[in-house]
């Protein structure tokens, strides 16, 4: 719990899964978006099912959709690109 309240994003999505586990669908749903925030696809996915099965909002999920979205725009650098692209 302290890792995740001090950023770790696995430790954020693993928190989230644990509510959810326990019952605590909202405040699953919020640590997870947190961390589909912070670029961590699985809480995109964990969010995505959550929705499926009607324990997310349509909202809950675009929000989290938009949210990884945003954080892999950011992560993004020519440099990097061009390291992919060489191999490295």
């Amino acid at each position: 719990k302290k890792a995740a309240m001090q950023g770790h994003v696995e430790s954020r999505n693993n928190l989230g899964c644990s509510e959810v586990e326990k019952g605590n669908n909202n405040r699953g749903v919020r640590h997870l978006l947190i961390s589909a925030q912070m670029g961590y696809k699985d809480s995109v996915e964990a969010i995505k099912r959550m929705f499926m099965d009607g324990n997310a909002t349509k909202a809950q999920y675009a929000e989290a959709l938009k949210g990884y979205q945003d954080a892999v725009e950011e992560m993004k650098s020519h440099d990097r690109d061009e390291a992919k692209r060489m191999g490295l």
